[in-house]
């Protein structure tokens, strides 16, 4: 269902926000030096787990390029996950810039991941409180004034996470002057052949996604998935899928690192390689209530609700740009 939450705000203005001296919120960039994508304070209930999908248009004269070099995306403690995408195919969701799209504890298209199935990554962040990243001297981001961009926030307020606070997102793109050499490249990966039942310890799930035939340059990465989560990593890989260098690794479920501020070389061909490694004791049992016994399955499949779902999600951004690359 398409509704409104409040009413939520793209800025373009001058320093003029409610300044709070934390910084779950952000003043919107100086005019002339960006835009800013605002998400207002909602809250989540307890037991509750919300996914809300915002619609934006990038601000200018419609077909002008908008470069963008410098991000800076803040949210209060209790956020699972805020990604940002481009819109592309429309399937079951869409909206207006202005438009939200509610979802609640799995139900709603907010929530269907093929929805989004060939929609560009731009930026995401797990972070409890803020990522403040400048991308690399020479590289920036392609946006097209009136662009139509989709911000998704995740909020859990249940058992393995908790959301003390009302929910926000501060999203702060800062614009350069003119169009840089090298253009950034996103790749958005899932692996949804997962399964983990009770007894599965140090169990993992691996997959391959493939970049074009030009050589890139890694320059930032993060993993996710839920609490059965133990280890995510991300490697290069060669033409042939053999491996070359770990870039990535992580051990937090909850809060974990976007690293970034480093260069993996990928050779053309080749492209990238994400293993997540769980554990599930034995004589545990999870995972989503049964409709025909009212118990639950026990084991934990692919799926976006926190509770009773699984992940295995990888985001790396590069440069130079070849193509947008979404492995489902």
């Amino acid at each position: 269902m398409r509704k409104v939450l409040g009413s939520f705000v793209l800025a373009m203005v001058a320093g003029c926000g409610n300044g709070p001296a934390v910084t779950t919120s952000l003043d919107p960039p100086l005019a002339g030096q960006g835009f800013q994508l605002k998400v207002p304070e909602f809250t989540v209930n307890v037991g509750d787990e919300v996914q809300a999908c915002f619609f934006f248009a990038v601000p200018g004269t419609p077909g002008t390029d908008v470069w963008v070099n410098h991000y800076d995306v803040a949210q209060p403690v209790g956020s699972h996950h805020m990604n940002i995408f481009r819109v592309k195919t429309i399937k079951n969701l869409s909206g207006n810039p202005g438009d939200s799209v509610v979802s609640k504890n799995g139900m709603g298209e907010c929530f269907v991941s093929s929805n989004w199935a060939d929609w560009p990554l731009v930026v995401n962040s797990q972070d409890a409180s803020r990522v403040d990243w400048k991308l690399p001297d020479g590289v920036g981001a392609k946006f097209q004034a009136g662009e139509l961009l989709m911000l998704q926030t995740h909020w859990v307020n249940a058992v393995t996470q908790k959301t003390p606070a009302k929910a926000s997102v501060s999203a702060n793109f800062y614009t350069m002057a003119a169009a840089p050499p090298n253009e950034l490249g996103t790749l958005f990966a899932t692996n949804q052949n997962i399964r983990i039942c009770p007894g599965d310890m140090d169990i993992s799930f691996t997959k391959t996604c493939k970049f074009g035939d030009a050589p890139i340059n890694v320059v930032a990465a993060n993993g996710h998935f839920h609490s059965r989560g133990k280890l995510f990593e991300i490697m290069a890989t060669d033409p042939a899928g053999a491996v070359l260098d770990k870039f990535y690794t992580s051990t937090s479920w909850d809060d974990p690192p976007m690293t970034r501020d480093f260069t993996q070389v990928i050779p053309g061909g080749g492209g990238v390689q994400w293993t997540c490694t769980y554990d599930f004791p034995p004589n545990s049992c999870g995972g989503e209530i049964d409709k025909m016994t009212g118990q639950p399955t026990c084991c934990y499949d692919f799926g976006g609700i926190v509770e009773t779902k699984e992940h295995c999600n990888a985001f790396v951004y590069y440069w130079p740009k070849v193509q947008d690359v979404n492995c489902f």
